[in-house]
């Protein structure tokens, strides 16, 4: 208890001195527009990232004076103002609305939500094979692979997500990589007349005869699914960015979703 009493001390102390720092460096430092920090931060981050790794969107966060940076990564670089400091690691808010009982947030959590939310949009709803509820009341996109077992045993059960108002968008995402004989078979899926059969049949195991075609996106699924932190197969995004990962039976999924 004393420990964890000491640690939240230090840890209160770390972020004063942080903000105190970053205050002075403010004053030493200013810059007249929004730009003119965006730029600075930029040329400073971009000599510690990675051979080969690329900025691609630079935002304020909710810490004053601080900048978020995604580089290819799902979770943010933390950044000051002036470029000199940054972290990489979880960000938390202390929110005082109840005063008597203060609830610590995590903001980093947060971030990465909205940030799967933001990739989520570069991929249309139609180049996802959907399995709609009539009774829709979420609608999820699942990462899948169609030789993944929990991915067929999700699949066996799709009437049972619909019965509970839970509509299925499949992305493609051949773990194995591109090229592979997976890859292969979901192009073949997607470039069908009849998708929804063809990934069925390919759940149940059958090898149909199948299309290909040059306008389908499974390389393009899968490049985004490895941005949005996809490591396997199944991979739920809900409609709010979150990220559960692995089979859910219908029920326990629908408690997950209502929380």
């Amino acid at each position: 208890m004393f420990k964890n009493y000491f640690l939240f001390i230090a840890l209160c102390f770390s972020v004063i001195v942080i903000s105190q720092n970053i205050i002075s460096e403010n004053a030493m430092n200013s810059c007249n527009d929004e730009n003119c920090y965006k730029e600075r931060v930029e040329e400073m981050v971009s000599l510690i990232l990675p051979t080969g790794s690329t900025i691609e969107s630079i935002e304020r966060s909710e810490f004053p004076g601080i900048y978020k940076v995604y580089y290819g990564d799902i979770q943010p670089l933390y950044v000051s103002e002036s470029g000199n400091y940054f972290m990489f690691g979880q960000m938390f808010k202390i929110d005082r609305q109840n005063a008597n009982k203060p609830v610590i947030k995590n903001i980093t959590d947060k971030d990465i939500s909205i940030r799967r939310q933001s990739l989520m949009q570069e991929i249309k709803t139609s180049e996802l094979i959907s399995f709609e509820s009539k009774r829709e009341q979420y609608d999820l996109t699942v990462f899948t692979d169609v030789d993944c077992g929990y991915c067929r045993k999700l699949h066996k059960e799709i009437k049972q997500y619909n019965d509970l108002g839970i509509t299925i968008r499949y992305a493609a995402f051949p773990r194995s990589g591109l090229g592979t004989d997976a890859f292969t078979k979901m192009v073949g899926a997607w470039c069908s007349a009849d998708s929804k059969k063809a990934i069925t049949n390919l759940k149940d195991g059958k090898n149909p005869n199948l299309n290909f075609c040059d306008s389908q996106p499974v390389a393009k699924h899968y490049a985004i699914g490895k941005k949005l932190g996809v490591t396997g197969t199944p991979a739920i995004i809900t409609e709010t960015g979150d990220l559960l990962p692995g089979y859910y039976s219908a029920e326990d999924l629908l408690k997950k979703l209502k929380g």
